[in-house]
């Protein structure tokens, strides 16, 4: 089985922070989805306080708006971040498996690992 040795040198900041971005909002729906769902269905949210300390109901719907924002914003800095570390220690090692590849293949679309 061939390992292939590559060197990570730069990672797209724009593309990582969409991928962040979007993590975060899906993470949220998954946490706050069933929170909104609990809140409803048991009357929560209509307690003195309640709708204050969870944002009120609306505000239960940008929350993972929100959070894609945010994640967007941490992807770019952590990218640019990573970006100039990885500049400075010349890169970060990885390895792939590569047994049914030749490595006239690497950098071409349509090779997947």
């Amino acid at each position: 089985m061939a390992r292939i040795k590559l060197t990570l040198k730069r990672i797209d900041p724009v593309k990582a922070g969409i991928i962040y971005g979007a993590l975060m909002a899906l993470l949220s729906l998954i946490v706050f989805l069933p929170l909104m769902l609990v809140f409803s269905a048991t009357g929560l949210s209509g307690e003195p306080g309640m709708g204050a300390m969870f944002g009120g109901g609306i505000m239960m719907l940008f929350i993972p708006v929100i959070y894609g924002i945010v994640g967007f914003v941490a992807g770019l800095i952590g990218t640019a971040l990573l970006n100039f570390i990885l500049s400075k220690t010349k890169g970060l090692d990885v390895e792939f498996d590569g047994a049914d590849m030749e490595i006239s293949q690497i950098g071409e679309d349509n090779v997947t690992f």
